[in-house]
């Protein structure tokens, strides 16, 4: 598991998640007492890596729900 100092950022794909709408949601999870789960996220071209995401969005959740 990547730990956050680890983490570089997503690469753009040809077609991925919108990267608005990627961005507002780690910052409102960044904010958030408890693990709220991902809306779904518009695909678009260009956008963020779509597994990357998801792999980044499941760390962070596991971490707040062992956080606590």
């Amino acid at each position: 598991m990547s730990r956050p100092s680890e983490f570089r950022g997503f690469q753009v794909a040809w077609r991925g998640y919108d990267r608005q709408q990627v961005d507002l949601y780690l910052e409102v999870l960044a904010e958030a007492d408890a693990p709220v789960g991902p809306p779904p996220f518009g695909v678009v071209r260009r956008g963020y890596d779509r597994r990357q995401v998801d792999v980044r969005i499941e760390e962070l959740l596991a971490e707040k729900g062992a956080g606590g």
